[in-house]
């Protein structure tokens, strides 16, 4: 039957091919993203910058097209929950594979980078010129005003080992976390994201696996700050135009992944960036470094910014 199969999709991939080019209106531009969720956000760059270059249209594979939901820098997300219906529906079509970093099994880890990772995704697409180095998301009124939980709130993450591929060197602390939030609810309320399994912040509102990603995206357009890790809702809350503090540790270096608007703790030990996901042998000296008064510090800072233009940093490519 396997075989059988094989001979189907071997014959039939042309023809669909040909069709799918023609139901989609022939655009000048395909793209298939890797699979994280944070990563196919970040292809917002890309389009936003070929975009502003001319009228041409774009196709993106993605498995979050809530992502891209009001988003008219892309005209087409091919998707479809069903596999096989789902395979058809791309077969054919000459994509450009949006990855930026290969994995090594038998080091757990990612190539390093040498330049951050929104340049590399526009040099993928032939970008040339000037582009600015940040995601885009885009909520409706409604969605917008639902996401205000309290009238002064700040959104934190206490981990992310939750997310499809977790990385414990992307790991702060939970009791730091819950010594930060204990601060904070002096002032605001702090509204909780992220996974279920994530430990609890006590005193937090908690939305623990309770919100979906749109939702998230609403708290976080709301939210004067949002504290917590290197991962997507990194990403999320820049794309809505929320400051961030991020903890980094010294995993990779947020020249290669982060922001300039956010507040980004990191720590340049000997060894980093490792670009590690798991292994240290060093018990994570880089996270421990990075004190709680520290994240005080950089979350009144950015509280302090709260109604300003977040800064963008630009690349010439």
């Amino acid at each position: 039957m396997a075989d059988s199969d094989g001979f189907i999709r071997k014959v039939g991939a042309p023809f669909a091919g040909v069709f799918n080019r023609l139901r989609l209106g022939l655009p000048t531009y395909y793209f298939h993203g890797t699979g994280g969720i944070g990563d196919d956000l970040m292809c917002t760059t890309v389009f936003r910058e070929l975009k502003k270059r001319s009228p041409a249209r774009i196709a993106m594979n993605s498995g979050y097209p809530g992502l891209f939901q009001n988003n008219s820098d892309v005209n087409y997300i091919i998707h479809h929950s069903r596999p096989r219906l789902d395979y058809w529906l791309r077969a054919g079509l000459p994509f450009v594979r949006m990855g930026y970093a290969r994995y090594f099994p038998e080091t757990d880890g990612d190539e390093p980078l040498s330049e951050h990772v929104l340049i590399k995704l526009c040099r993928l697409a032939k970008i040339s010129g000037p582009i600015e180095l940040r995601p885009y998301l885009f909520l409706t009124r409604e969605e917008f005003a639902a996401g205000k939980v309290a009238e002064y709130q700040v959104a934190i993450q206490s981990s992310g080992l939750g997310a499809p591929h977790p990385m414990r060197n992307k790991e702060w602390y939970p009791q730091r976390f819950q010594e930060v939030c204990s601060e904070l609810r002096a002032d605001v309320s702090v509204v909780q994201l992220g996974s279920a399994s994530d430990p609890k912040m006590e005193g937090a509102i908690d939305l623990r696996g309770k919100t979906t990603m749109r939702q998230s995206a609403a708290i976080l357009a709301n939210s004067l700050v949002f504290v917590g890790l290197e991962g997507f809702l990194m990403h999320l809350a820049r794309a809505v135009d929320c400051r961030s503090v991020i903890i980094y540790g010294g995993r990779l270096k947020p020249s290669q992944i982060g922001y300039v608007a956010n507040k980004n703790l990191y720590t340049q030990v000997r060894c980093a960036p490792c670009w590690l996901r798991n292994p240290c042998e060093f018990d994570r000296k880089c996270m421990d470094m990075i004190t709680v008064p520290q994240v005080i510090a950089a979350t009144a800072e950015q509280i302090s910014k709260y109604g300003t233009l977040l800064e963008v940093q630009t690349a010439n490519l």
